[in-house]
């Protein structure tokens, strides 16, 4: 059995799109590399390829233009030798004898035998008029692609392939032909009587077109391979430069990756400082409540009862007035160590956090609290004690601040989870103020409610405006953890 493991793409947010394609993991590699080497491959391979191409285009004119001149000046040469000896064949079919012996005298000719190998006078339709290999004369062989263009009046010159029945005598020679087709024209009208074929040994422009050809090459490689040494140290100047900016940006984004954390952590110290702080302050208050409730009040208390038994006992009338003001005082200092000692909340839901603050303001202020939640999520929750003492003061304050400022009218306490954060909000239909202007007068109470929500984290907002009532908004991140 053969275990064939796959690699799979997966993405930042962990899902699994299947096996990762060749293609896209051979493009990813690429994508990876340096931009010079990038621009290695990609400008290698276009090198390469625009070399071929031009190196190509260049040989191929070079060749087309050393064959066409060089059968120019052959066809002009032998012209001028065939055309007096061929002006038979306008109103025939064949030479006569005289001229064909001396056509082959001139073409027995050293000079012309070195240049010129082989001879043809073809008429219309392929009939061989005259042939260097007499077995074929007077024979007519299928007109291929130059032929037919030679009648239309063009000299055609190439290379050829010696493929062609009538070829057969060339292909004996063994050696590079030229092959040039060449109209002759009559003497008298100047039409084309004859198409003239010679094969002109071509060795010696074949070893011309070969080093031609590898002078050619030479040439645009060097020229291909300059250029594309030249843009390659642009290229990879510009690279390092890139590369360097961003190993400065990576170092840049770690310090201020290191600074932000450091922030982070630096801003939760300050939150655990403020939440241990609010604590203390609340066992502080505790402490002071309990110290009022057990030290002042006690004596206000014996003292009261001392004043009243001598009251009874006959006293003068001043020690009604005396009882009057002790009973005042110890009103008021019992009322003040109730609010500083806040009932046990560690351990309690948000809902009974709340519901705690609202009566205990409806029962000291003999006033009707509307509460209003239809979240069992806010119901159940319970934070910590920080947050628990914070919900519990900007309950007891904001429903303060609407019985001393609105006269306790329409009191109504609001709470609900909204993405993840508790949103509580303390309401009264009294005649509103302008914030702005209530700080300006140098009241407090707002200010330290909000230093108080912030100092667990929280957001705290003031909606209000003359005439129209106020609402009290906290919003407050709460961990999840529920009963």
């Amino acid at each position: 059995m053969t275990v064939v493991e796959k690699e799979y793409a997966v993405d930042e947010s962990g899902l699994d799109h299947g096996p990762v394609k060749p293609s896209a993991r051979i493009f990813g590699a690429f994508h990876g590399l340096p931009l010079h080497r990038r621009f290695a491959i990609v400008g290698g391979i276009v090198s390469l390829i625009g070399m071929v191409l031009i190196g190509a285009f260049v040989n191929s004119r070079i060749e087309s233009a050393v064959v066409r001149n060089s059968a120019i000046s052959a066809a002009v040469y032998m012209e001028s030798l065939i055309a007096p000896l061929s002006q038979d064949l306008a109103d025939g079919d064949t030479l006569s004898k005289e001229r064909r012996a001396k056509l082959e005298e001139i073409l027995a000719r050293p000079a012309v035998r070195e240049r010129i190998l082989s001879v043809k006078i073809w008429k219309q339709g392929g009939l061989v008029a005259y042939a260097s290999d007499a077995a074929i004369i007077g024979q007519t062989f299928e007109p291929h692609g130059d032929l037919l263009e030679a009648w239309e009046g063009d000299i055609i010159a190439g290379f050829d392939d010696l493929d062609h029945d009538e070829s057969r005598g060339e292909r004996a020679f063994g050696l590079p032909l030229l092959e040039v087709y060449n109209p002759i024209h009559s003497i008298r009208t100047g039409e084309i009587i004859a198409v003239a074929e010679f094969y002109q040994d071509a060795s010696e422009l074949n070893d011309d077109l070969r080093v031609a050809r590898r002078t050619a090459w030479a040439v645009v490689a060097a020229v291909a391979g300059l250029t594309f040494v030249t843009l390659f140290g642009i290229v990879r100047a510009g690279s390092r430069m890139i590369e360097f900016q961003k190993s400065e940006l990576q170092q840049r984004l770690r310090q201020i990756t290191k600074v932000g954390l450091q922030n982070d952590l630096l801003r939760l110290r300050i939150q655990n400082a403020s939440e241990q702080f609010s604590a203390l302050n609340e066992q502080l208050l505790r402490r002071i409540g309990a110290e009022l409730h057990d030290g002042p009040a006690q004596a206000l208390a014996f003292a009261n009862m001392r004043i009243s038994a001598w009251r009874k006992a006959g006293g003068p009338e001043e020690a009604e007035l005396i009882l009057r003001a002790l009973d005042e005082a110890l009103a008021d200092i019992r009322g003040l160590a109730r609010g500083l000692v806040l009932p046990k909340l560690e351990g309690a839901s948000i809902a009974e956090t709340i519901r705690r603050a609202a009566e205990a303001h409806a029962e000291r202020t003999q006033t009707d609290v509307i509460l209003d939640s239809s979240d069992d999520e806010a119901e159940n929750l319970r934070p910590g004690l920080p947050q628990l003492i914070c919900i519990f003061r900007f309950v007891q304050e904001g429903l303060m601040n609407a019985w001393r400022h609105a006269d306790g009218i329409g009191q109504k306490v609001e709470f609900a989870m909204q993405a993840e954060s508790l949103v509580v909000s303390v309401s009264d239909r009294g005649c509103g103020f302008d914030p702005e202007a209530k700080i300006d007068n140098g009241r407090i109470g707002l200010a330290g409610l909000r230093e108080r929500v912030q100092s667990v984290g929280g957001m705290f907002n003031v909606d209000t405006a003359p005439g129209r009532g106020t609402r009290l908004i906290m919003r407050l991140q709460i961990e999840q953890s529920v009963s």
